[in-house]
């Protein structure tokens, strides 16, 4: 968390530059232009990815969220040579080590805490994955939702124009347990037979819990399927519990909420640019996200001519 407070500035340069990419246009997909390489870059300038390597890192990472819609195999290639890039990346850190999460295991790993570089390699992976794809899906999610919802739209633009953040903050978690980007947990297995809700499960059966239903129970939320921005008692499980929660939560917290500020902000007038019984969501049973989120709203200047230019 302390990283990724640090890492505010940086969060909203790489916001800004992907919406002045689009901005004059008019119009954009917010998947795919938008949602989609915001984390990849900003989680390759956490880890210390360098710059001229982040594209190869955005590839692997598109065609790992294909779930089956690339070739065959696609997948299994993309995490081994992110998996090998990564364990590469910990053995050029090692000799010429920086201000970056990988130098951080690095030093913590000769500093007593017994980390190998293979287990420094995974834990950056998963944080990697951790924080991308379920970023690209509260973004996306979220801003559907807001879209479909003008009131609740229009007060979090109010709330922002009077430099206010806490409806942002809470609208946020909000978006996380109305249309979270994971609906389902991992799979678990039953260590010993038992029985929940009157369903017998025995040893060794699989269970997914829905987390999406959790998060709609009339039995903990009030008026669960109402989206209320300001809503307080909010203990969703958008991003898992106790030792399975998320490792790369703080990031898409700020990033989502970067994200939205940004975008409300600078296109005050977005709004849906299909008939959302259109749009399409991604297979899978773990995940929940659009495949494309085609927008319009009123051309404007980018900001960037007026900055002084800066890499991706």
């Amino acid at each position: 968390p302390r990283r990724v407070a640090e890492f505010t500035p940086r969060v909203q340069e790489l916001t800004d530059r992907l919406i002045d990419s689009f901005v004059e246009r008019g119009s954009a997909d917010l998947i795919h232009e938008f949602a989609f390489p915001l984390p990849i870059y900003a989680i390759c300038d956490l880890l210390g990815v360098p710059a001229e390597d982040q594209d190869d890192f955005r590839d692997w990472a598109g065609m790992m969220i294909r779930h089956g819609g690339g070739p065959r195999g696609g997948v299994a290639r993309s995490v081994k040579k992110m998996r090998g890039y990564l364990a590469e990346l910990i053995h050029r850190k090692r000799e010429e080590p920086g201000d970056d999460l990988i130098s951080g295991l690095i030093k913590a790993s000769d500093h007593g805490e017994h980390l190998t570089e293979n287990e420094a390699a995974a834990m950056a992976f998963i944080l990697l994955f951790a924080g991308f794809e379920t970023t690209v899906n509260l973004i996306g999610n979220g801003v559907y939702q807001l879209l479909r919802h003008p009131e609740e739209r229009a007060r979090l633009q109010a709330s922002l124009a009077a430099g206010e953040t806490g409806l942002l903050e809470t609208g946020v978690e909000e978006l996380l347990r109305y249309d979270g980007p994971v609906e389902m947990a991992t799979w678990r297995y039953a260590t010993r037979a038992l029985t929940i809700g009157g369903q017998e499960i025995p040893a060794g059966d699989p269970v997914l819990v829905v987390l999406a239903a959790a998060d709609r129970d009339p039995e903990r939320f009030e008026g669960p399927d109402t989206l209320d921005l300001a809503r307080r008692d909010n203990q969703h499980l958008g991003y898992g519990h106790g030792i399975h929660y998320c490792l790369g939560a703080p990031l898409a917290r700020l990033e989502g909420q970067t994200a939205l500020a940004t975008l409300l902000t600078r296109l005050p007038d977005l709004r849906l640019a299909a008939d959302p019984a259109e749009l399409r969501w991604r297979g899978g049973l773990i995940m929940r996200g659009l495949r494309t989120l085609p927008v319009e709203f009123s051309p404007s200047v980018p900001l960037s001519t007026t900055d002084e230019p800066s890499e991706m």
